[in-house]
This record gives structure tokens, sequence and C-alpha cells, in this order.
């Protein structure tokens, strides 16, 4: 993919339109319920493919994994792969990321200063780690043993549960023109159209 140029400053005749603020007290609640579809949709998907695989290559077991340290490993390997994956898609659309922690809401982020986002480049960045994630998970579950590929389904599964804020700031942006701008700001977004 051709990386693209940065965007940094807003051309004369853009004004804002949006601003979500999608951690703030009122939505968090509303945010975690919501995590519950694509957690939801992400279980129902790895567990058919997982059919899928064995019925295709039969039990592959493996050695013994520990299920807490299994678990631990799949939580501390796909949470900072999630925003390396945003910031590599900030990377293709011509920006330096930025990682970081809200701590008081208990988030990591990767996030580009003074940046602005076509639509389309956006969502992109948005979504790149919910299906980056999911496709990987699906290919290694194919190649790894039973025993470590079923902590991999269940990494793929929690990423996309924790995507949720990716996927509402998606549906928010495809509501604008394909010559939006969207500035993001590690936990909100603004939407800019022209005037």
């Amino acid at each position: 993919m051709r990386r693209l140029p940065p965007v940094h400053e807003l051309p004369p005749g853009y004004r804002e339109v949006y601003h979500l603020v999608l951690l703030e007290p009122g939505k968090i609640l509303l945010v975690n319920l919501l995590a519950l579809l694509p957690l939801g949709a992400a279980l129902l998907l790895m567990a058919g493919w997982w059919a899928l695989v064995v019925r295709a290559r039969g039990l592959f077991p493996g050695p013994a994994v520990p299920w807490w340290l299994g678990l631990l490993l799949a939580l501390l390997i796909v949470l900072p792969l999630h925003e390396w994956l945003h910031g590599q898609a900030i990377r293709w659309a011509g920006h330096r990321p930025r990682y970081g922690l809200l701590l008081s809401k208990g988030a990591l982020y990767a996030t580009a200063d003074n940046a602005l986002f076509p639509r389309d480049a956006y969502l992109v960045i948005a979504l790149a780690p919910l299906v980056g994630i999911t496709l990987l998970g699906m290919g290694l579950v194919v190649a790894l043993p039973d025993s470590i590929g079923y902590y991999v389904a269940l990494a793929v599964v929690f990423n996309a549960g924790s995507a949720i804020g990716d996927l509402w700031m998606a549906a928010v942006v495809l509501r604008y023109p394909r010559s939006a701008l969207v500035r993001d700001e590690a936990d909100s977004l603004r939407v800019y159209t022209r005037a």
C-alpha cells in the first residue's frame, strides 16, 4: 500500500462538525456493555473456525500450557499488538504515531499529534487491529498446536471486545463524506467537513 502524504493543517473552508469523547464518564458503562457484541461475534467466529480447522487437520495436541499463563500471555501480547497495529496504520497515513496509557480510564492508545486523516484513511487506522489480529489469529490457530491455539483464539476474542471504541468511531466517521478529515485525540475524535 502506498504511503499517504501527511496533513497537519485544516484546509480552508473546513469546520468542525462533530466531537466524540468516547471514554467520558457517562459513556464508559455503555461502551463496556456494547463490547459484548463484537466479543460475542468473535467468539462465534473463532469457535466455528476452530471446528473447521479440527475437522480439516484433526487434533494437534501440544505441550500443556497452564491456563493462567496462557491467559496472561494472550492479554500481554494482544493489547500492545493492537496499539502497534494502529501505529503502523498511522505511519502508513504519513504521520508519526505516539503511544500512551490513560491510567484513569484504563486504556492504551496510539495517536498522532496534530494529525488530520482523510476519512477513509482513518477507517483503515481504526479497523487495522481488529482485522489484522483476527486474520493473524485464524492463521495461527491452523499452524499451532491446539494447546497454544486455544489461547490465540481467546486473544482474538478479547481483542474484538476491546475494539468496541474503534468500531464506534468508525461508525461515526462513516456518516460523513469521503472528503471529511478526522483528528484523533487518543480518547476522542473530531470530524471536519467543508462548510
